[in-house]
């Protein structure tokens, strides 16, 4: 499964260079959840510049915002019913998701 998360200011009168992104290959294993960075490019959201600037693998590592990233990435595969059902290997479960644009993709497959 790809996740691509953007952190940073997202309110009224800011802009897209004060936030980052990256994308995430998120799979569960017989020890639990795993994620690793992938290449932006990889993200169905590329090039998603309201997103803020891609972080790379190697950006990712040498950038402040990793924690947070790691953070949010978390609680969404804690918290999000679709992410978990989905990662457990059952019927993906979206009820009570409530569809925006924001989260369409550029690309689809």
């Amino acid at each position: 499964m790809g996740l691509t998360l953007s952190v940073g200011p997202w309110w009224d009168g800011t802009q897209p260079l004060q936030r980052y992104w990256l994308h995430l290959k998120v799979w569960r294993g017989d020890d639990g959840v795993h994620m690793s960075i992938r290449d932006p490019q990889e993200s169905n959201f590329y090039p998603r510049e309201k997103g803020g600037t891609p972080l790379s693998r190697e950006d990712a590592k040498s950038n402040g915002v990793i924690d947070e990233i790691w953070s949010v990435a978390d609680f969404i595969i804690e918290s999000d019913i679709a992410v978990s059902s989905y990662l457990a290997g059952n019927y993906i479960d979206s009820e009570g998701r409530e569809e925006r644009d924001a989260d369409s993709s550029v690309h689809s497959c």
